[in-house]
């Protein structure tokens, strides 16, 4: 089947249903950032694939934090479906943690969608409603102390970028809704159309490390030169490439020499090693999140045989890939 004849069948196909909660002193890029996503991968498939749309409680507009408004397409009363509902961050959040007939709302939702999505401190009103109780979930970093004091039944992972549990997905601070979006797309779509939206929007597919420091691409992006700098955004893009020296330095115009020298002054290892870094990342993702075999994801991953991912796992972690899957898989 050509990709035109695919693209004009998906059209005949309905849309997956997203509504976006908004809210008065709602954080513009928490709404923005994760309809972004939704609204590139429309462009990247060639159809319709996702339909957004934002509810409030009286509906009309919004007023966000950064002094924009946005207009909401239906009220709380209005709401009877959706396949993914997000409630998004803020500093409107603090005014609405006690709110009972935001909470009821909330509860009416969650029998109501498929996947309940919360972005940054917007977990703490999913939390609110009881909706987190028992399940994993993380918040922006400054709400650590109010996330584990107020709602101690929750399974807080702070330090993640984004969690899953269930029909349950969490992002933390701010840009991480992003993250967690493309996450999303990726299931829905596969990783191929997820991979293009990050391209499309200039941002990381898959950023690893916690979000109280920086991760070693941001790192990068701030000590290095622009050519390098943006050799380890194609590297943090699609990590499983073969991602020789040789043709690093062909990238960036220089030596195999020099390009280790900057290399180690930027992260105190050699190239090789960064990538076969940010590939065991890639594949602690895949560990955690899907139920591929070891065979699949060392192949998604980067790595040219099973052993040689299993060494690189044993030699960073000091743990074998099927004893990390027992222990931090969620499937």
């Amino acid at each position: 089947m050509t990709e035109m004849s695919t693209n004009n069948q998906n059209q005949t196909k309905s849309p997956h249903l997203i509504s976006i909660m908004g809210f008065d002193d709602a954080l513009l890029m928490d709404i923005a950032g994760s309809s972004q996503v939704f609204a590139s991968t429309n462009k990247i498939v060639g159809w319709k694939a996702y339909e957004i749309s934002i509810v409030s409680s009286h509906g009309g507009q919004i007023f966000t934090d950064s002094g924009l408004t946005i207009q909401a397409d239906m009220r709380f009363k209005d709401f009877s479906y959706a396949n993914t509902f997000v409630v998004p961050g803020g500093p409107g959040v603090d005014l609405k943690l006690d709110d009972a007939d935001l909470s009821h709302f909330l509860n009416h939702v969650s029998m109501r969608v498929d996947r309940f999505v919360s972005i940054c401190s917007g977990s703490l009103l999913t939390a609110s409603a009881g909706l987190l109780n028992g399940k994993r979930a993380t918040t922006h970093w400054e709400r650590t102390e109010i996330a584990h004091a107020q709602f101690p039944a929750v399974d807080w992972h702070i330090d993640e970028i984004f969690t899953h549990d269930g029909m349950f997905h969490c992002s933390a601070g701010v840009t991480t809704g992003i993250d967690l979006a493309l996450s999303l797309v990726e299931d829905d779509y596969g990783r191929q159309a997820a991979l293009n939206v990050a391209r499309e929007m200039v941002v990381f597919m898959h950023r690893q490390g916690g979000q109280t420091q920086y991760s070693a691409p941001l790192k990068a992006q701030m000590t290095s030169s622009k050519r390098l700098s943006e050799l380890y955004s194609r590297v943090e893009q699609d990590p499983s490439e073969d991602w020789t020296v040789r043709e690093m330095a062909k990238i960036v115009g220089t030596t195999a020499r020099t390009l280790n020298r900057e290399f180690k002054r930027d992260f105190g290892q050699n190239p090789s090693r960064y990538v076969e870094e940010r590939r065991i990342a890639l594949a602690r993702t895949y560990l955690e999140r899907t139920g591929k075999s070891i065979k699949e994801i060392s192949a998604l991953s980067g790595f040219k045989t099973e052993q040689n991912m299993r060494r690189c796992f044993v030699k960073v972690l000091g743990i074998l890939p099927t004893e990390y899957k027992e222990r931090f898989g969620q499937l």
